[in-house]
């Protein structure tokens, strides 16, 4: 009776991997299957649409998505409490340099313990020079962020050109910024 109950224990606790794992990315995404997926690489395959959102930043100026349409924009779904999420900044830091006003990145917390006032201090310690705001709108639901850093590419048409789950080098960035650009 034992080994019966632990069966169908282990079935079970298989069945929840394969559906954790197929809703990470099993089925077909911008540039690639799974969890890192890159921009380019060709085909006629249809980029999907980035889903649009209205949020405040830590300042309390209200902005969308759609604002920034013609531009490359970057969206750094993060935590505060996340350690490569900090390392991400020194990366975004580097496209920012390297694209300057060519690309926008918009850093958005997803935990709901960052409050505007832990964000302004966690901006101006990291050195972090660009659009920060709270996640007061589902906006990581709409981009099934599960895992942060997770970071989305969208193209000057506002679709999505990539999608990476956690750390991302500056190299990889700016090679889906300027596919991107055309």
């Amino acid at each position: 009776m034992k080994r019966a109950q632990l069966a169908i224990g282990l079935v079970l606790v298989l069945m929840v991997i394969l559906l954790a794992l197929e809703g990470l990315g099993g089925g077909p995404t911008p540039g690639g299957q799974g969890g890192q997926q890159g921009g380019g690489g060709g085909g006629e395959q249809e980029l999907p649409k980035a889903p649009d959102f209205t949020l405040k930043d830590i300042y309390g100026h209200r902005f969308s998505l759609s604002d920034f349409r013609g531009k490359v924009v970057i969206l750094d779904f993060f935590a505060t409490y996340c350690g490569p999420c900090k390392a991400q900044v020194g990366e975004l830091k580097e496209v920012k340099e390297q694209f300057g006003d060519e690309v926008v990145i918009i850093s958005i917390s997803v935990s709901p313990e960052d409050t505007d006032e832990v964000l302004r201090s966690y901006a101006e310690e990291n050195g972090i020079t660009w659009r920060v705001a709270r996640d007061t709108a589902g906006v990581g639901d709409a981009y099934k962020v599960l895992y942060v850093p997770t970071i989305v590419v969208v193209d000057p048409e506002g679709r999505i050109a990539a999608r990476h789950i956690g750390f991302t080098d500056s190299e990889t960035l700016a090679e889906e910024v300027e596919a991107a650009l055309g």
